[in-house]
């Protein structure tokens, strides 16, 4: 059974693609690798000196909270503490040892190894390692050094820049063993002397900066391939890599300018197919995550304002059209109130080409500035995330039309889609969302691209800011065996398990086989009294369809599960937010209350099973905590189970 779902996955993943993975293995086995990219010393940026050029806005309402976030960042790291992964604070020095993890006191392959050499997975997370050599420290100085005026921000980038060169020669060690990491590493690196050398929109062209980009560039290309096999962000951003360096060089007249232009054009080919195929039609992505889906607009954004920056020709109408499509997505799945959304699918930490001092889960600055560059107009009132947009001056730029103060300029649109029920069909999603601040999220299993989970018709509930019913998130990729299995499992999502199996099987720590597809497609009732989408499935397990609906209030919502088809028994979960739940039975009803919510559950079958016990969720990489879950469980009997859950919320004050 294994073998022949390993064949149904190779034939899904694509035959081309599965070769040039092989072919990137072969390659790192034979030391092909070694002989085309060999050791050599690191290019060391020119330093920075002189005096910075004033912030582009005044310190005063949000903006002095703004500036004191991104002083109180700049001043850790100067005084040698470093965060991983938004939340984990260590003592590392500054600069700092870029090959120490500090969590687990392990230390990962250095630059005196190539990088075909390293082994990711073995030992500690690499993305440990990875973290600090993304240099997203870069414009963080830079910034704190404009906002400032203190030359202690410019002397710490100077020397976090010697240091990391000194430690990482070109091609050697763990921080050149992946494509992605060098083109974050390259983009930052840009970003932040784009803003070091402010007025001017484009970083002065120094020899040292040109060869810097250079070998990162070489590295980049030499993958290209492998990168494309992925089907996912690796693709996109490595390709923008190319463009934007590439394209950078070119107009530099650098000693690298022939290279450079062919790096330019495979990077803008890289990037309309990538789009192309990654992005679909109605803006969902081929990762099923929130924040990979910032991810992509981030990285498109650098690509749009290099491209303006540079003058140069615009991108295909596809592609423009694909880039206005995912920001839509985007705006239907941040949640209006938070400015947080659902914790779906992977959520490796990843943040980057932030200029704005917004906690990791605010997803508001990439929509607000996604918003501006793709479809012309803000998506939000303003307020701090708005700092991207003074940074890379575009709330100025007249010939734009964002001049907020003129009176030409677009009035900002609440966040809040034109429809009452919204399907995103080729990404598998639906939304209910009968008032702009209480709406649901319904995962349709339509998995066109790889899943990292296994969340078929899972719920995502919020009310007035608050996720109500929660995904449990990604927590670690290179975890233990139990947590590796948890959290991309069914048992981590509110939906259904059949006899204690998973709905696919798991192939690999990032390969699930068989992917689930809808029935029939779903359907999509919208009236005056109620609205609901209905979706099923079918597994080798068992078969479940559910209905989610809800009043216009937004205040009453009826979720009915018909499951059928299974061998022993199925297992309803609600993972709850955490709050003050009770929980009291009597026969086949059961009430749970809190002051989030009301629920009452229904069966025709007896209950076998009916607890609130603990679970996990991760919200930020490498972290997790215990939240609340209710498991209801039914024995298999010959005709379909049917559960009902009624949730009712409080009023708003």
């Amino acid at each position: 059974m294994q073998v022949i779902s390993q064949l149904r996955i190779i034939k899904r993943l694509g035959w081309r693609n599965c070769a040039a993975v092989a072919a990137h293995r072969v390659a790192l086995r034979t030391g092909l690798y070694v002989r085309q990219l060999p050791l050599m010393p690191c290019p060391i940026p020119e330093r920075l000196n002189g005096q910075p050029h004033p912030a582009p806005f005044s310190a005063d309402g949000w903006s002095a909270t703004s500036l004191n976030g991104c002083l109180a960042a700049a001043d850790a790291l100067l005084a040698g503490t470093a965060t991983w992964f938004s939340h984990e604070s260590h003592a590392v020095g500054s600069p700092p040892e870029w090959f120490f993890d500090p969590a687990s006191g392990q230390r990962f392959t250095d630059g005196s190894q190539h990088w075909s050499c390293c082994r990711p997975f073995a030992g500690a997370d690499i993305k440990r390692c990875w973290e600090l050599s993304r240099w997203a420290w870069a414009p963080l100085l830079i910034r704190a050094w404009r906002l400032s005026g203190d030359h202690r921000y410019r002397d710490g980038f100077n020397s976090w820049c010697l240091s990391w060169c000194q430690a990482n020669p070109v091609n050697g060690g763990s921080n050149w063993v992946c494509g992605q990491e060098a083109s974050m590493r390259l983009l930052h690196a840009l970003q932040a002397w784009q803003l070091a050398d402010a007025p001017a929109q484009l970083p002065d062209p120094r020899p040292q900066r040109a060869a810097f980009v250079a070998a990162h560039l070489q590295r980049i290309a030499a993958t290209e391939r492998y990168a494309q096999a992925q089907d996912n962000n690796h693709w996109i951003s490595e390709a923008a890599a190319l463009f934007i360096g590439g394209s950078w060089l070119e107009a530099s007249a650098s000693a690298h300018a022939s290279e450079a232009q062919r790096w330019a054009s495979e990077g803008r080919r890289a990037l309309e197919r990538s789009v192309a195929r990654l992005v679909m039609a109605d803006g969902s992505f081929a990762q099923h995550s929130l924040t990979y889906h910032r991810l992509l607009l981030d990285t498109l954004a650098q690509v749009e304002l290099c491209r303006r920056w540079l003058d140069l020709p615009g991108f295909s109408q596809r592609f423009r059209e694909r880039c206005r499509a995912a920001t839509h997505w985007f705006a239907a799945l941040v949640d209006p109130c938070s400015g947080d959304g659902p914790n779906l699918g992977s959520n490796d930490g990843v943040f980057v080409y932030q200029l704005h001092s917004q906690p990791y889960r605010d997803f508001r600055p990439t929509l607000q500035l996604a918003s501006v560059l793709f479809a012309g107009q803000r998506a939000l009132e303003p307020g701090p995330w708005d700092e991207p947009l003074h940074w890379f001056e575009l709330i100025s730029s007249s010939a734009e039309g964002l001049d907020a103060s003129s009176p030409q300029a677009p009035k900002a649109p609440s966040l809040k889609p034109s429809q009452a029920v919204e399907l995103f069909a080729d990404g598998g999603y639906g939304l209910l969302r009968p008032t702009s601040r209480t709406w649901a999220l319904l995962r349709l299993p339509n998995y066109r691209f790889r899943p990292a989970h296994a969340d078929p018709l899972h719920l995502d509930l919020w009310h007035e800011g608050v996720n109500l019913l929660r995904d449990g998130g990604s927590y670690a990729y290179n975890s233990d065996a139990a947590d590796l299995a948890y959290f991309p499992g069914i048992a981590s999502h509110n939906s259904v398990q059949f006899d204690g199996a998973e709905p696919m099987p798991r192939l690999g720590r990032f390969l699930w086989g068989d992917w689930l597809q809808l029935v029939d497609p779903p359907l999509v009732e919208s009236g005056k009294a109620c609205s609901s989408i209905t979706a099923a499935y079918r597994s080798p397990h068992g078969r479940h369809k559910r209905q989610v609906q809800v009043d216009p209030s937004g205040l009453g919502w009826i979720i009915t599960d018909h499951c059928s088809s299974f061998r022993h028994r199925l297992l309803l979960r609600w993972r709850l937010c955490p709050a003050d739940w009770q929980l009291l039975t009597e026969g086949a009803t059961a009430q749970l209350f809190s002051s989030r919510a009301q629920i009452s559950l229904e069966t025709n079958f007896p209950i076998q099973r009916l607890e609130v016990v603990e679970g996990w969720e991760s919200l930020l990489y490498a972290q997790k905590t215990t939240l609340p879950v209710l498991e209801i469980e039914v024995a298999a009997s010959s005709s379909p189970a049917l559960i009902i859950t009624n949730i009712a919320l409080p009023v708003p004050p």
